[in-house]
């Protein structure tokens, strides 16, 4: 089977079902007064570029004469001084109208203001940037008219002829291209660092504001505030990132991210990218687990798709049955939204029981307490978006309700040491397993021939009855009330670590979950006392150790 996988690069097809909002960009652009600027405000990945690419390809040519400037690829091989004077030289070459007395003049503007930034630095040119849009200071007036060359004009003078003769190509492109309008769309602002950004827009500014022209530009509003209190420094105040922000932008485009139809999305990647066939259920427990993890970020779906495919050819066969290829997908998403709780069930895999995986995603349970005591990094998600994610992981891991047994624990296990390989941090893949030593016995967990953990709980409670004078309901009080029982399909019909076997509620279901042979049952008078088979971990036994009081006769690795 071949996966072709998924190439960054911006999309020119709607796979996310947002045609409507392409049409009405593309109609408003064709239709508003000018000047314009619109932005094209979204996180990274969330397909800025790509909705400029559709309503480029999508607006109307007969009436617009379309010119693209990547400010991030420009300033790889241009300084700081020269980018502003890339971007002009890039458009009046985009707008195609050969060398003409306009096109001759701007050229030799942009050489005189390339020879004066050499002279005296980028602070001149934003400086006359700001004393022709009207806004600087005397400091700044004085540096701006410092002369370029022997008596030519000052910065001030060089920078107004160049607006005059930008808006005379503007004017001759529409003629020639027999067209209305120039649209400029401005891409990968908002990858420059913040005040650079907007050090260009204060530049940019003067020919924004240029008749018959609509500017589009992909731009991250909090970079533009983070870039003006860079600026400002202390005398930083909170609305003058949006002033900045406002006097720039006449309209405000946000990602429509929240509309994007995923479901469309992943069939289509399933089906075409990964070559796989996926049914409409499958497809809707994928959405899930994306919405519940990584979020509608194209290019964070695109990440997860592509580390798909690649394990995918990692794992094999053996692991390519429809069950499988669910799990891995439910891992990666876990893998790459929720960082510290993959890592921690990498290293715990060995470990994992059915209970633990339900504990997570238990409404009942305090996730928060649980994770604390597990010792899982939230790495900054709140831990109800963990206990919601991992509903949708069961889901999967339990296909359509069916218990999670033994064999899928396996594959589990299986497919989660082979999805290490493609995340982003290094993982211990292995973890020493919890060991304890008491009275010259080895109990471990997942240990063998009774050699357990929950095992070393009952022996413990046992050599405790030996020694005490407690009473079952003191036993069971002490026990119980230190140490909550984590199984919540037996906490929720009111069971615990440790209960009174003459319970009339005990039935034979919950019995199962017992220690009941007779030399398992704790005697204390006439009271037999049942201890719990799945005693909840290390966490757990360490507790029972210390409220026993045997820290001095138990030693263990942890």
């Amino acid at each position: 089977m071949a996966y072709k996988g998924s190439a960054d690069q911006p999309a020119r097809v709607d796979m996310f079902g947002i045609s409507s909002y392409i049409s009405g960009l593309c109609d408003f652009i064709a239709d508003c007064e000018t000047p314009m600027t619109i932005a094209i405000q979204g996180d990274w990945g969330s397909g800025k570029t790509s909705v400029m690419e559709m309503v480029r390809d999508s607006i109307d040519k007969r009436a617009v004469h379309c010119c693209w400037f990547n400010t991030w690829q420009y300033s790889q091989f241009n300084t700081s001084e020269s980018l502003s004077l890339a971007f002009i030289e890039s458009v009046v070459e985009d707008l195609g109208i050969g060398d003409g007395d306009s096109v001759k003049e701007m050229r030799s503007g942009i050489s005189k203001l390339g020879n004066a930034m050499a002279f005296v630095g980028k602070r001149a040119l934003v400086a006359g940037t700001e004393l022709v849009v009207g806004s600087t200071t005397a400091a700044d007036v004085r540096n701006a008219m410092d002369k370029i060359g022997n008596g030519d004009k000052t910065v001030v003078e060089t920078i107004s002829t160049l607006k005059e003769r930008f808006q005379d190509c503007i004017i001759a492109a529409c003629e020639k291209n027999k067209v209305d309008r120039i649209l400029v769309f401005v891409d990968d602002l908002d990858r420059l660092q913040p005040l650079r950004a907007v050090e260009l827009l204060e530049v940019l500014k003067i020919f924004l504001d240029c008749e018959k022209c609509v500017f589009v530009l992909a731009l991250d509003y909090n970079v533009v505030v983070s870039g003006v209190k860079q600026k400002y420094g202390s005398d930083f105040e909170a609305d003058k990132g949006r002033s900045f922000f406002d006097k720039i932008i006449q309209v405000p485009f946000k990602m429509p991210v929240a509309q994007y139809d995923i479901y469309n999305f992943v069939k289509k990647t399933f089906e075409y990218v990964a070559q796989l066939t996926c049914e409409d259920y499958d497809a809707k427990n994928f959405v899930a687990l994306i919405n519940s993890s990584i979020g509608s970020n194209p290019r964070s779906m695109k990440r997860l798709f592509n580390s798909f495919l690649l394990l995918l050819k990692v794992v094999g066969s053996d692991m390519q049955d429809p069950l499988g290829k669910k799990i891995l997908f439910a891992i990666l998403c876990m893998q790459q939204h929720f960082e510290g709780l993959y890592n921690h069930i990498v290293i715990n895999r060995d470990d994992l029981t059915p209970e633990f995986l339900e504990q997570l995603a238990n409404d009942d349970e305090d996730i928060e307490t649980l994770l604390k005591r597990e010792g899982i990094e939230t790495d900054g998600a709140e831990p109800e978006k963990i206990q919601e994610f991992m509903k949708h992981f069961n889901r999967v891991l339990a296909t359509d309700g069916e218990t999670v047994d033994n064999n899928k624990l396996n594959q589990l296990r299986a497919l989660l040491s082979s999805s290490s390989i493609t995340a982003t941090t290094t993982t211990t893949t292995t973890k020493k397993r919890a060991t304890f030593v008491y009275k010259g016995d080895t109990y471990m967990a997942r240990g063998a021939n009774k050699m357990n953990l929950a095992n070393f709980a009952l022996r413990l409670i046992l050599d405790y009855v030996k020694d005490t004078d407690k009473t079952a309901d003191q036993l069971m009080d002490m026990i119980n009330s230190e140490i909550p029982c984590q199984y919540s399909d037996i906490k929720k019909d009111g069971w615990q670590q440790i209960c009174d076997r003459k319970n009339p509620s005990l039935n034979k279901r919950i019995l199962e979950y017992y220690f009941t042979d007779k030399n398992e049952v704790v005697r204390i008078g006439d009271r037999e006392l049942l201890v719990l088979k799945g005693w909840g971990g290390v966490y757990e036994i360490n507790q029972l150790v210390e409220i026993l009081g045997y820290s001095d006769v138990v030693s263990s690795n942890m």
